[in-house]
């Protein structure tokens, strides 16, 4: 009898350790690849911890990387969950409280025959397509997040343009995928709506139009030299009819 108990006490040692170490990794992958397909590009989580008896989840470096830019969008340092841990096994995760600190922002644009392109529309793009879905047929609802200490940088090699600054705490109440939720894509789009007005308005300094300005210059510059080059011999040829 007493080598049965003791049979039992390391089997259920030996299968909570394997939930804790093999469960974390499996749900971490699960929670790449289903976050990846919802945003339409690749999200990365360097370390997953989870609690199963408390419902308690700690995340650190969670990454949403750029499509045609180098590097990532934003780069979420600390995130700090607390859920119902049996609800991780079901259709429905229920998700009490979000903790997300130490947020990074890179807002990377460029500007080359007279188009703007950056890292932020087609992401705006994505969330604005409402066919776009994960991977899975989960369902997760958010009571409660909040993001701290977000940094913006903005970037811009052919401008020579590196400005950094901070945005103001956010709080969402209520979001998620299900019914009842706020939409997290909606919510989302709206944060990058703002985040960009926010920049537009830091970036409008004189020291910047001036870079603008002399960008802009120089490409009507080439342009013209480009189109002179091209009609050389036209000219050419008026100008010989001149003199004849």
């Amino acid at each position: 009898m007493k080598k049965f108990f003791t049979s039992i006490i390391v089997l259920s040692i030996s299968f909570f350790l394997l939930i804790e170490f093999i469960g974390d990794r499996l749900i971490k992958n699960i929670l790449e690849d289903n976050v990846s397909s919802s945003l339409g590009r690749k999200v990365t989580i360097e370390k997953l911890n989870i609690d199963y008896l408390s419902g308690a989840a700690d995340a650190k470096g969670i990454n949403l990387l750029n499509k045609e830019f180098q590097g990532y969008l934003v780069r979420i340092n600390s995130a700090k969950v607390n859920l119902d841990a049996l609800s991780i096994f079901s259709n429905n995760i229920l998700i009490n409280d979000v903790q997300l600190k130490d947020i990074s922002v890179n807002y990377y644009f460029n500007f080359s025959n007279q188009r703007l392109t950056d890292n932020v529309r087609s992401l705006q793009k994505d969330l604005s397509n409402k066919t776009t879905s994960s991977q899975s047929n989960k369902y997760f609802n958010i009571g409660n997040l909040d993001a701290k200490n977000i940094s913006v940088s903005v970037l811009s090699q052919e401008l020579n343009i590196d400005k950094n600054f901070s945005l103001k705490d956010l709080n969402f109440k209520n979001i998620g995928n299900t019914n009842k939720s706020k939409d997290y894509k909606d919510e989302l789009k709206k944060v990058f709506n703002s985040t960009l007005e926010t920049i537009k308005d830091k970036v409008s300094s004189n020291e910047f139009l001036d870079k603008f300005e002399n960008f802009e210059n120089g490409v009507i510059e080439n342009k013209l030299k480009e189109k002179l080059n091209k009609n050389k011999d036209k000219l050419k040829n008026k100008l010989k009819s001149l003199i004849n």
